[in-house]
């Protein structure tokens, strides 16, 4: 019940708390923050997952070294997420013209379809286009499909 209330007046003050491990109890909390920035820290600049490259005292198969592990995976995956980060859209139309309301618009559908594990196919999208825009919304849709895939 006491965590129940911490968690409403965080989530009612908007501000944040560190992230508490799953599986690991207050006594570890500082070694999975620890890995979590670690991780962060190779996913950010594109470098191989391996927690022994920071901490290898951490890596030893005992409840500290399994949450700094656990928060090293996470901080990893997440850092190396974003740093996929959007596509490219240095050939778009100019923003806010007609045109880049339909490479929005394609955008939009091919991230969804790609991201459904479909064929890159714009046309099945044939009714939120009209022709004179369907290079736009084609264009869109192709490097947005292409980049969630």
């Amino acid at each position: 019940m006491k965590g129940l209330m911490i968690v409403a007046t965080v989530a009612a003050f908007g501000y944040a708390q560190p992230t508490l491990a799953a599986n690991c109890g207050l006594d570890f909390q500082h070694a999975y923050e620890q890995g979590v920035e670690d991780g962060r820290v190779d996913g950010a600049n594109g470098n191989m997952e391996d927690p022994t490259r920071h901490k290898p005292h951490l890596n030893k198969k005992n409840d500290r070294g399994s949450c700094y592990r656990e928060g090293y995976k996470i901080g990893f995956a997440n850092a190396a997420a974003d740093a996929r980060g959007k596509p490219a859209h240095d050939d778009a139309p100019t923003e806010g013209s007609n045109e880049r309301a339909y490479y929005d618009d394609g955008c939009h559908e091919g991230t969804r379809d790609a991201k459904a594990s479909m064929s890159m196919a714009y046309e099945r999208h044939s009714d939120m286009y009209d022709r004179r825009f369907e290079p736009y919304f084609a264009q869109g849709y192709e490097v947005c499909w292409k980049h969630h895939r």
